[in-house]
C-alpha cells in the first residue's frame, strides 16, 4: 500500500451534503486523500494554502459560482495547469462552454456514477502526471542545452582564440621565411666575435634576460636567435617586435594585443607578441625606441609575467624570455631620462656587446665570400672569385653599416657581374663588377687604403666616405629618414647616419648652401 504522502489529493468543492458523502467515500475507497470546502471562497483558501492534485468543482453555489472560482484559480500562474473537473446537472450547452471558457479540463453530470467520476479522475491525474514529467523532462533538457550551449560557446571562444593566435603566428612564421635568406648562420673567427659568441653559450641555456648592444648592421637578431636556439625554448617560437618600426599608440596593442572594441578600428581581437612568445622568446628590437609609458608596463611583465590586453581587465599571465636588442648607450639614456632606469636594469642581466665591422677586419673576406657565393646561387651564375684589390679595399673600409652595408655592396656588385671575379667600385654606390668602371671613374680598390698603410692614405678613405656621404645628402635635399632619405640610399640606420656624420664632420652648408634643408 502506498504512503499516505504518495496518494494523489482532491478538493470537492460542493455546499450539497449528500454529493459531499458520495464523492468522498468513493474516491477514499479509490485511494485518493480527499479535502473538501463548502463554497469558491474557501476552495480558493485552501488550494492557495495547500495546492491539491485535483479540484471536483460544483457550478452553482452560494458566494461566487463555479465559473468565477474557476477564473480565479486559472489567473494564478502556479495553478494555472492544475486539474479542474465541472460538477453540474445542467445539461444545456451553453453552460459547458461557459464551463469550458472559465478554464475547466472537463466535467462530470449530476446525478453521480461512481465509475465515471472514477474515470475520469484517473484519466486528468494520470494526464496531470506525464505533464508534469515531460515539464520536468523539458526543464532538464533545458538545463542541459544551456549547459552544452555555454561549454560550446566558451570552447567556440577558445577556438577562435586559438585560430587567432595560429593565424597570427603563422604570419610571423611566414616573415621569418622569407627573411631567413637575410638572417643565415654567424660567420667569422675574430677574436671580437669568439668573445661575444662565447657569451652566448654561456647565456643561452639559462633563462636570464639578456640585452645585446651593437651598431645597427652588426648582426643583433642573429645573436638572439643563437640565444633562442641554444636553449630549453628552441621548440617554441622567437617572436620578434622592431619596437622603432611600430606608432607610439599600436606598440602596446602589438606586444599585449587588445579585445574588439578596445578603440577605433579594433574590430577583433587580436594576439599580442606576449602571448604568441608563451613558452618561447620575445626578441624587441631597437628597444631604446619604447615610450616611456610602454616602458613601465614591460616593466611589469618582465618582473611578474602577467599583463592586461588593451581594452581588457582580465590579466593574462605567460612564459616569456625577453632578449633586447639597442644600437644606442641605454646607460647614458637612462641618466639623462629618456629611458627608464629600472627597466634598463632590468633588461641588462646578461649584456652581450657585439663588435662592428671593423673591430674584425678578420671577418670581412670570410664574410665577402660567403655573401658573394649566396648571391651567385641566387642568380645562376658562376663567380669564382673577389679581385685582389677589391678584396683589400673592402677590408680597409670602414663599413659604417656593418654586416648589412657589406652584404648589400656584395649583392649589388654580384647584379652587375660580367665575369666569374667580383670587383667592387665606390663611384657606383660600391656595386661595380669586375671589369673597367665604367666612364674612367676609379675603382674603391684603387683609392682605398689597407689597414697596414699610413695615415694619410687612411684619412683618404675616410674623405671618400665623407664625400660620397655629402653626394647622398644633396641628391635627398638634406632629408636624412624616410624612404627617400640619405640613410636609405647609404643603407644605414638615421641614427648610424647622424652618428657618421658627426664623425666625419658633416654639417648642413656642406650639403645644404642656402641652409634651409630640414635637419
Amino acid at each position: 500500500m502506498k504512503e499516505v504522502r504518495d496518494q494523489p489529493s482532491i478538493l470537492v468543492v460542493d455546499d450539497t451534503r449528500a454529493n459531499i458523502g458520495f464523492l468522498l467515500e468513493t474516491l477514499s475507497q479509490a485511494g485518493y486523500r480527499v479535502r473538501v470546502a463548502p463554497d469558491g471562497e474557501t476552495a480558493l483558501e485552501q488550494i492557495q494554502y495547500s495546492p491539491p492534485d485535483l479540484v471536483l468543482l460544483d457550478v452553482m453555489m452560494p458566494g461566487i459560482d463555479g465559473f468565477e472560482t474557476c477564473k480565479r484559480i486559472r489567473k494564478q500562474p502556479q495553478l494555472s495547469q492544475l486539474p479542474v473537473i465541472f460538477m453540474t446537472a445542467l445539461s444545456d450547452t451553453q453552460d459547458k462552454v461557459r464551463a469550458f471558457a472559465a478554464g475547466a479540463d472537463d466535467y462530470v453530470t449530476k446525478p453521480f456514477q461512481s465509475e465515471e467520476v472514477l474515470a475520469r479522475v484517473r484519466t486528468h491525474l494520470a494526464r496531470r502526471v506525464l505533464e508534469t514529467k515531460l515539464e520536468q523532462a523539458n526543464r532538464d533538457l533545458e538545463s542541459r542545452v544551456a549547459a552544452r550551449t555555454a561549454e560550446l560557446t566558451a570552447a567556440l571562444r577558445e577556438v577562435e582564440t586559438l585560430k587567432s593566435r595560429l593565424q597570427q603566428e603563422n604570419r610571423y612564421l611566414q616573415q621569418e621565411i622569407a627573411e631567413a635568406a637575410n638572417l643565415g648562420q654567424i660567420i667569422g673567427s675574430s677574436p671580437a666575435l669568439g668573445a661575444a659568441l662565447h657569451q652566448v653559450s654561456v647565456v643561452a641555456p639559462t633563462d636570464t634576460t639578456v640585452l645585446i648592444h651593437g651598431e645597427t648592421g652588426t648582426g643583433k637578431e642573429l645573436i638572439a636567435r643563437a640565444v633562442h636556439e641554444g636553449s630549453p625554448r628552441r621548440e617554441r617560437p622567437m617572436i620578434k617586435l622592431n619596437c622603432s618600426a611600430i606608432s607610439a599608440g599600436l606598440v602596446e596593442s602589438e606586444l599585449f594585443g587588445h579585445v574588439k572594441g578596445a578603440f577605433t578600428g579594433a574590430t577583433d581581437r587580436r594576439v599580442g607578441r606576449f602571448e604568441l612568445a608563451d613558452g618561447g622568446t620575445l626578441f624587441l628590437d631597437e628597444v631604446s625606441e619604447l615610450p616611456l609609458e610602454t616602458q613601465a608596463k614591460l616593466l611589469r611583465v618582465l618582473q611578474e609575467q602577467e599583463f592586461e590586453p588593451v581594452g581588457s581587465s582580465k590579466t593574462l599571465k605567460v612564459d616569456v624570455r625577453v632578449v633586447a636588442a639597442t644600437n644606442r648607450d641605454l646607460d647614458a639614456d637612462s641618466r639623462a631620462g629618456r629611458f627608464r632606469a629600472d627597466l634598463f636594469y632590468r633588461l641588462n642581466v646578461f649584456p652581450i656587446d657585439l663588435p662592428p665591422l671593423r673591430e674584425r677586419r678578420e671577418d670581412i673576406e670570410t664574410l665577402a665570400q660567403h655573401f658573394m657565393q649566396r648571391m651567385a646561387r641566387k642568380l645562376g651564375r658562376r663567380l669564382d672569385s673577389i679581385d685582389p684589390e677589391t678584396l683589400r679595399a673592402l677590408k680597409a673600409y670602414s663599413w659604417p653599416g656593418n654586416i648589412r652595408d657589406l652584404q648589400n655592396t656584395i649583392e649589388r656588385a654580384a647584379v652587375l657581374a660580367r665575369g666569374t671575379t667580383l670587383r667592387v667600385d665606390w663611384n657606383l654606390g660600391r656595386a661595380e663588377a669586375a671589369g673597367a668602371a665604367p666612364n674612367g671613374s676609379a675603382p674603391l680598390a684603387a683609392s682605398a687604403a689597407t689597414p697596414d698603410q699610413s695615415a694619410a692614405e687612411q684619412q683618404s678613405m675616410q674623405a671618400i666616405e665623407r664625400a660620397h656621404m655629402i653626394a647622398m645628402l644633396k641628391k635627398t635635399r638634406g632629408v636624412i629618414e624616410g624612404p627617400n632619405g640619405a640613410a636609405r640610399l647609404l643603407n644605414m640606420n638615421a641614427s648610424t647616419t647622424r652618428f657618421r656624420m658627426k664623425k666625419l664632420g658633416i654639417t648642413r652648408t656642406d650639403y645644404s648652401p642656402d641652409n634651409n634643408a630640414p635637419p
